[in-house]
């Protein structure tokens, strides 16, 4: 075999996974075309994709969601009164949480790496089912939060108040 022929089939094999597009970041304002705020018409247009309830019992009032066509079940998107209120992160059963914030904050992270790449603006709170803590920054009004567990990081989102403190989604 030529010298350049397994250098070439190594390339070959990766590249299919480097060029995937990484998912863009979980912000203060939102995840990539959906931004707190919006109205479900709005989002729904951003994604080019319908929302699906993801409990058929939930009021009107609030509401749980995700993409219609399956895609990206680690984020789940609150809607009050018909707009996006919160977007959630989790590792879905069975699958992996690549979702991350502009700081490189996703599941698995450490709480001591949420305390660097935020500094000073975490607010540490206890957990109220587990051992573990709620990690909250605010900024302009909206907040991020990382729950952990263990010292990791087990779920996080982005969202406006009251609903971003909601514990047990929809009040």
């Amino acid at each position: 075999m030529r010298s350049w022929v397994y250098p070439f089939l190594v390339v070959m094999a990766v590249l299919p996974a480097a060029c995937q597009p990484s998912p863009p970041p979980l912000t203060f304002d939102g995840l990539g075309p959906v931004r707190l705020g919006m109205t479900v018409v709005q989002a729904e247009s951003a994604l080019d994709v319908s929302f699906r309830p993801m409990d058929q019992t939930q009021s009107a009032d609030c509401w749980l969601t995700g993409r219609g066509d399956g895609k990206d079940r680690q984020i789940s998107y609150m809607v009050e009164k018909g707009r996006i209120t919160r977007i959630d992160v989790f590792a879905p059963p069975g699958g992996e949480a690549t979702v991350r914030t502009a700081q490189g904050i996703g599941v698995g992270a450490t709480e001591a790496a949420v305390l660097k790449a935020y500094g000073s603006t975490v607010v540490v709170q206890p957990h109220a089912y587990e051992e573990g803590h709620c990690l909250r920054i605010e900024e302009r009004g909206r907040v991020l939060l990382f729950e952990t567990a263990g010292g990791r990081v087990t779920r996080f989102r982005a969202g406006l108040p009251p609903a971003v403190d909601y514990i047990e989604g929809c009040l």
